[in-house]
């Protein structure tokens, strides 16, 4: 009665269906068992009832329900090898109670059985299973027996208390988005009509505003077929640009002074319009951005879930203690076209700041409907304007402009450092937020199971064309499991169903277009001139009209052998020997992405030693390494990877503001791995109350010791926050030390300043090597010394964020002395008069299959 039960209650929850399809409650099952059994016993001239069971109510219900005058041929019962005879003793061969039982007994090795062993045992030692319940001596008998159709009836119906309902999944909060069950006929045939119905439509994007300039409207074609044009854009121009700005300039602070209540209000009206346009945006989806069904549903639940995560973060916000930045720019990609741009606008317009929206130059059409629907929802025309266009002229005209007070950009790393550098040179402290690629790898040792494996691999690689930030890149393969990986994954490469993705049956589509698909076979080429064993899926004849790259596996000698990041359907696989994990993960490290990373095995200390070692924003276990989900994934890399803070995170918001008192995590925020630097940072506080006193004044001091106060109080190093999510998950967000601060402060109570914050937040400080920082080196105690350096060479070192103390001009020189760093972007950190304490940590979201091992051992505890 409960194989694959709590495999659909995670599916329901993820999909986000209006209810579950089993029963909640284990009693329910038993008397909709029996009532399939009566209803199979009274046709016993067409079917021959089989009943699988442990349970001596059921047995005796069934026996019953059949009457006395059993034949051979009637019905037979069945139970699992080693579990049933204590029961079925007393069945077979008994003078007037002998019935036939069939003994299910698996064969096979461990490494096939183990998992379905697992689940079996998980199932019967459940605390509402009857197997479970007979041997516990505190259950009375009468309990055993009792009547299912009585307890159901006196619970009325009720769902288990304890499984909410996939809708009310993050409780009072918000809502889960809504899903359509693609298996469902009826729904198909709904996707199918409004398939149809955009086939009719002349969809248009063009730049808003009371007179945009009317250019040339350019097509919008399919990169699935090139005859299929979707609709039309009017790019804009400088005057619109222009316009824009003056608008967004003129309305900021009225909308600043709204009440926050009534801005997110706005934005989870939007959320419930997009909901409501749900299939016309899934078919807009797939024909511009060649998104098959289920990719392009997933695309409107995240778009829906953003408007209604950053609405519910940003309720409590009040002008005075969280003020507004100004206009903000939101420059999304091709990838996601409609949840990335709305998770962008959603964050800038509850944080209060009017946006210039410029989408992707592949997909500006699904972008001006989330437009119009956001319009609906009650954001004024001022307050969000679309610029459709090219980076190069509308992106680039807004980041230079100085009335553009932040930027939101998500793409690849190259832009992103042109935006940096370019908003170093227009001088200020100008946020920016940049999500950008990565060389994401999955780590595979000999324990796990190929199965899942293969199943995770080609979602992680194949799903979306391959064209995810978090798409699997490079899959390390121990050696004692390659060989069967391998070929197991070659065999399902040619299962997939590559081609139009208006079919529903379609698992792979096109890449964006025919620039991105020459790219990705330039490099195919080149990985076969260099030697490399290459295995490709051939394309269907249908696939000509479009951009598409047959999905493609490359086996790799070294990790060094891939440069960049392929951004399509190619996976990249490497050996590696048991003794060479540790290594592994270094040379992942050392490729400088952060973004994500999987592992698949059986060993938690394996595991541990990943997780520990990875630096990585997103890291998942035992699953595959797609899909991030608002408030339940926060998403976002480090290094080259991304600036932080996290999409769909708790930091993300106050990034947005001028100044921010600080994140406010969930009560269930605790500290699990106290900063390193704590026996330091007391060493530190005790040396300044006696001979750290000298050459500071009393003022001085005082800052100093509040200083400490708020890091101490704002510190997030070491904590970890438990995530809402569905059930058979763990998911967590930890807050790291970024690692080596360096510090530039003009006078000696700077530098201490410096010295508090970084070892607060468990970092280590990195000052140039000069008078003042060689004479406080010099009078620090040990612990605090073995913690700070100095160098003549500093600024060539590699350090994660520069601490400021000094002037508004030096300031800005040393930003743009940043931004022309090769690397990571680094950013300037100022005290105003504290530093922000939640800009010195990684942020790390881990994702655990709690199910793995076979299933769901939480739900399965829970008590019927």
């Amino acid at each position: 009665k409960g194989a694959y039960w709590d495999a659909e209650i995670k599916r329901a929850q993820q999909d986000g269906l209006d209810g579950y399809p089993v029963y909640t409650r284990k009693v329910y099952t038993d008397v909709a068992y029996l009532a399939c059994a009566r209803r199979l016993l009274a046709d016993r001239d067409a079917v021959y009832p089989q009943f699988a069971t442990h349970n001596a109510h059921t047995l005796a219900a069934v026996m019953t329900m059949a009457g006395v005058d059993w034949r051979p041929g009637d019905y037979e019962f069945q139970c699992l090898h080693g579990m049933g005879e204590g029961l079925y003793d007393q069945i077979v061969g008994h003078p007037e109670h002998h019935r036939l039982v069939r003994i299910y007994a698996p064969v096979g090795s461990h490494q096939t059985l183990l998992a379905y062993l697992v689940r079996r045992l998980l199932e019967n030692g459940a605390n509402s299973s009857f197997v479970n319940r007979i041997v516990d001596e505190r259950v009375p008998v009468a309990e055993l027996i009792a009547d299912p159709v009585e307890q159901a009836a006196a619970l009325g119906g009720s769902p288990h208390p304890r499984i909410p309902l996939p809708r009310a999944l993050y409780g009072d909060e918000r809502a889960n988005a809504v899903g359509l069950d693609l298996a469902s006929e009826q729904e198909r045939r709904q996707i199918a009509h409004a398939l149809a119905d955009s086939r009719q439509r002349n969809y248009l994007a063009r730049a808003d505003g009371p007179t945009p300039t009317i250019g040339t409207r350019l097509a919008v074609t399919s990169p699935a077929d090139a005859d299929d044009v979707v609709g039309h854009v009017a790019e804009a121009g400088e005057a619109d640009v222009a316009a824009a700005l003056d608008r967004a300039a003129a309305a900021a602070a009225a909308w600043a002074a709204r009440p926050a209540a009534e801005r997110c209000a706005c934005l989870m009206n939007a959320a419930d319009l997009i909901e409501a346009e749900a299939r016309p945006l899934v078919a807009l989806a797939v024909r511009e951005a060649g998104k098959s069904w289920a990719n392009a549903l997933a695309e409107v639940r995240e778009a829906v879930d953003f408007c209604r995560y950053y609405a519910a973060r940003a309720r409590a916000f009040d002008a005075a203690s969280h003020p507004a930045l100004g206009p903000v720019a939101c420059i999304s990609p091709w990838n996601f076209p409609l949840a990335i741009f709305c998770g962008q606008v959603a964050a800038a317009l509850a944080a209060g700041n009017p946006v210039l929206a410029k989408p992707a130059e592949q997909t500006p059409l699904i972008a001006a409907e989330a437009v119009r629907l956001l319009h609906r929802a009650g954001i004024p025309a001022e307050i969000l304007q679309l610029l459709p266009g090219r980076g190069e002229t509308v992106g680039a005209a807004l980041v230079a402009d100085p009335r553009v007070r932040g930027v939101l950009f998500t793409g690849s790393t190259e832009v992103a450092r042109l935006i940096n550098r370019r908003l170093a040179e227009r001088g200020g402290d100008v946020p920016l937020i940049a999500e950008t690629g990565g060389q994401n790898a999955m780590i595979v040792d000999s324990t796990a199971l190929p199965e899942q494996v293969v199943a995770d691999v080609l979602a992680s690689s194949f799903d979306s064309a391959g064209q995810r930030c978090s798409a699997l890149r490079v899959l390390c393969l121990q050696q004692e499991i390659a060989d069967e990986v391998l070929l197991m994954l070659c065999g399902a490469l040619d299962e997939l169903r590559i081609g139009d993705p208006a079919d529903v049956r379609t698992d792979v589509g096109p890449v964006i277009d025919d620039e991105a698909r020459d790219g990705l076979e330039r490099h195919v080429a080149a990985m076969r001139a260099l030697g490399a064993r290459v295995t490709r899926r051939s394309l269907p004849e249908a696939c000509r009209k479009g951009s598409f790259v047959a999905p493609t596996i490359i086996e790799l000698k070294r990790f060094a052998q891939l440069a960049r990041e392929q951004f399509g359907p190619i996976l990249h696989v490497l050996r590696f020997a048991a003794d060479e994990l540790d290594p592994l993960v270094a040379h992942i490290n050392a490729t400088g992405y952060g973004l994500t990373m999987g592992v698949h095995s059986r060993i938690d200390e394996t595991v541990a030693r990943v997780v520990a070692k990875a630096k990585v924003g997103n890291l998942y276990v035992n699953r595959n390494l797609i899909g991030a989900v608002v408030g339940v994934q926060p998403f976002g890399g480090e290094g080259l990877s991304g600036t932080g803070p996290k999409a769909g995170g708790p930091l993300y918001l106050h990034r947005l503001l001028r100044n921010s008192p600080g994140p406010v995590l969930a009560d269930g925020a605790r500290t699990v791995s106290p900063a390193s630097a704590q026996p330091a940072l007391a060493a530190l506080l005790a040396w300044l109350d006696t001979r750290g006193r000298a050459g500071l004044d009393g003022d001085a001091l005082a800052r100093l010791r509040d200083a400490a106060d708020v890091a101490t109080a704002a510190n997030l190093s070491g904590r970890s926050l438990a995530l809402p999510g569905p059930t058979g998950e763990d998911n967590r967000l930890g807050f790291v030390p970024r690692g080596l601060l360096a510090g530039v402060a003009a006078n000696r109570a700077g530098l201490v300043q410096q010295l508090i914050v970084a070892l607060t937040s468990g970092n280590r400080l990195l000052l140039p090597d000069c008078a003042e920082a060689d004479a406080l080196l010099a009078e620090l105690p040990t612990e605090v010394r073995d913690r700070v350096c100095s160098a003549a060479d500093w600024f060539e070192q590699s350090f994660a964020a520069l601490l400021f103390d000094g002037s508004d001009a030096d300031a800005d020189d040393w930003r743009r002395r940043l931004a022309e760093r090769e690397g990571p972007l680094v950013p300037l950190l100022r005290a105003s008069p504290h530093y922000a304490m939640s800009r010195l940590v990684h942020e790390r979201t881990l994702s655990i299959n709690t199910t793995a091992a076979g299933g769901n051992a939480s739900l399965m505890a829970m008590s019927a």
